[in-house]
């Protein structure tokens, strides 16, 4: 049952969901997601929006009192709680999502964050204009300064380009029109890392002939880990993603050599004197080496070889079909 008054509504069924009468569903899977996120339902609770819009709340099955946050923001947004206990992992718990909302349009945002008080309305026109639209991720509000020399950027004037092939939207800042979810599948369920389950859903979209655009006014101020450890196993989770995508989409990336992964294994021998030149210097070559490790994990995994440190330059697609362009900026 969701808990705001309503039976859940089966797979696919629109007349369940009553299409038509909510214009805008925002979807968060949440597993105990204490404190931070009774922050982001407060968020939501102050959003300028003002057509007609929900809260889809996932339930992952939280233990921490996340379930109790978000009934108590009953009355004061308009939310539905789903239970998605029994599909763990984010991506079935935001299908889960998906498949209660109401709205034509989807955005999604993480647990843990903070959106921006106008963040449904900018990505609510941005997805009036474009099919799918990523944010901004605002790194600066939430997290240290220190903490930030230790990574780049994610949205540095736009949206990545993983391996210098195609636009990724984060799935902490991201609205997709319905039509297009339902068309590409949502999230792929088989994903047995996290992480590359973004890239993969923001390349089927471009693959199906949809652009991505970038919204640099749509924000969410993104929480880093809350310290090195945590930190270095997310680099790690990442680096086997990045493997996964690459067993995936091998037709489409560049050859793999053992030539970038001698170069890869050289630069990390050459700077591991690093870890005595200062904190942030050993924290920065670390990150590559979780990362690196879990390239070499992600690797044994799919049985491909992808060892390296760095992407193709930015802006090198290689045999994309698709849109001959990828929209980089909502004016």
């Amino acid at each position: 049952m969701t808990h705001s008054g309503a039976a859940l509504p089966g797979p696919g069924d629109a007349a369940s969901r009553g299409a038509g009468d909510v214009d805008v569903s925002v979807l968060i899977a949440v597993r105990n997601g204490m404190p931070y996120f009774a922050e982001q339902l407060a968020a939501l609770g102050r959003q300028t929006y003002t057509g007609r819009w929900e809260v889809v709340v996932s339930d992952n099955g939280s233990t921490d009192g996340s379930a109790e946050a978000a009934r108590a923001a009953v009355g004061q947004i308009p939310i539905q709680i789903v239970d998605s206990g029994a599909a763990p992992g984010k991506c079935k718990a935001v299908a889960v999502a998906a498949r209660a909302a109401r709205g034509r349009l989807l955005l999604l945002c993480d647990a843990d964050d903070l959106v921006a008080d106008d963040w449904v309305e900018r990505m609510a026109a941005a997805l009036e204009r474009y099919p799918v639209a990523g944010g901004h991720l605002d790194e600066t509000s939430l997290n240290p300064e220190w903490m930030a020399k230790w990574r780049p950027p994610s949205t540095p004037g736009g949206l990545p380009r993983p391996f210098g092939l195609m636009t990724m939207a984060f799935g902490g800042n991201l609205g997709i029109r319905r039509e297009v979810w339902e068309e590409v599948g949502g999230y792929d369920t088989s994903w047995r890392v996290g992480a590359a389950e973004e890239t993969d859903l923001s390349w089927r979209i471009q693959l199906a002939g949809h652009e991505i655009a970038y919204v640099p006014d749509a924000v969410v101020a993104y929480r880093y880990r809350p310290d090195l450890r945590s930190t270095l196993r997310q680099w790690r989770i990442y680096g086997r993603g990045r493997a996964h995508l690459v067993a995936r989409y091998q037709s489409l990336l560049p050859a793999e050599s053992w030539r970038d992964a001698l170069a890869t294994t050289g630069w990390l021998i050459l700077h591991s004197v690093d870890c005595l030149r200062g904190s942030v210097r050993r924290a920065c070559y670390m990150r590559m080496l979780a990362h690196v490790i879990g390239q070499v994990e992600g690797s044994r995994e799919v049985g491909v070889l992808h060892i390296r440190r760095r992407d193709t330059p930015a802006g090198v697609a290689h045999g994309v079909p698709g849109p001959a362009a990828h929209k980089q900026a909502v004016g």
